[in-house]
């Protein structure tokens, strides 16, 4: 029984393990299949990130390259905030300087509000003695006329009288010139004179002693030279004396410098 029980079982066991064997292919087979198909779908995933991939690099690589632009910008834009910022406070500086200049201004204002009262009132101070120099400068005008008119006739009555001195210096200039040619003539004739006189003395002189002495002659002769030089040289200088202090013949009151400066006066024409 147990013989016969065993050879059932040992001829079942193939078609079971063949069963089986089939199943187990079957199931390989779909995983193949399936996984095949889940490997083509993942190279294509695979793919289409190695091409996403590349365009992260290249968006990335633009990225940067935009980022190093964005720097350059932000510092560019933080020089430029910092110059603003320093322009700011120069103005901020400089706002502060015109207001307290306008506050000046203000205030200069309000003096000069307060003190246009004071300048109209000095104003039409100013206007009245205007009005009154006007007239005083009219009436000075008017003594001006007046004066000039005074002083037409004092000058044609000056240039008259001067012609008339001037006439008249020159009829006492002829009288003192023919006095001087007189006195003159009179010098020269006293003069001439003495010397005869002292000629003839030395010649008496001379013919007594040429009796007396012969010896002595010539220092005779020259003590007679030197008597007849003697009365030239002492005589001369006495007449110019005398025409230097007679030389107004008559008139006292008339120097040469005087007639000088008469002349020069203005003459009628």
């Amino acid at each position: 029984m147990v013989g016969f029980g065993a050879n059932r079982r040992a001829g079942r066991l193939p078609s079971f393990v063949l069963v089986v064997l089939l199943v187990v292919i079957a199931v390989l087979a779909f995983n193949y299949w399936s996984i095949s198909s889940r490997h083509v779908l993942l190279q294509e995933e695979v793919a289409e990130l190695q091409g996403q991939v590349q365009r992260t690099e290249v968006a990335r690589g633009r990225l940067e390259k935009r980022n190093s632009d964005l720097l350059l910008l932000v510092d560019s834009h933080k020089k430029q905030i910092d110059q603003k910022e320093a322009d700011y406070g120069r103005l901020s500086s400089r706002l502060q300087a015109r207001e307290g200049l306008g506050k000046r201004c203000e205030d200069d204002k309000v003096k000069l509000q307060s003190n246009i009262s004071y300048q109209m009132a000095d104003i039409h101070h100013l206007k009245e003695q205007l009005a009154e120099l006007r007239q005083e400068f009219l009436r000075q005008e008017d003594q001006l006329q007046d004066y000039r008119k005074n002083t037409t006739y004092l000058v044609k009555r000056l240039e008259y009288e001067s012609f008339q001195c001037g006439q008249q210096i020159k009829e006492l200039r002829v009288q003192h010139e023919e006095n001087i040619k007189k006195l003159a003539d009179q010098f020269l004739q006293e003069q001439k004179q003495e010397s005869h006189k002292f000629e003839s003395k030395d010649e008496n002189e001379l013919g007594i002693n040429n009796h007396a002495v012969p010896k002595n002659i010539p220092k005779v002769a020259e003590n007679a030279a030197d008597k007849n030089e003697e009365p030239s040289s002492n005589h001369i200088p006495r007449g110019k004396e005398q025409i230097k202090r007679g030389g107004d013949a008559g008139m006292p009151g008339i120097e040469e410098n005087d007639l000088a400066k008469v002349e020069d006066l203005p003459t009628g024409k």
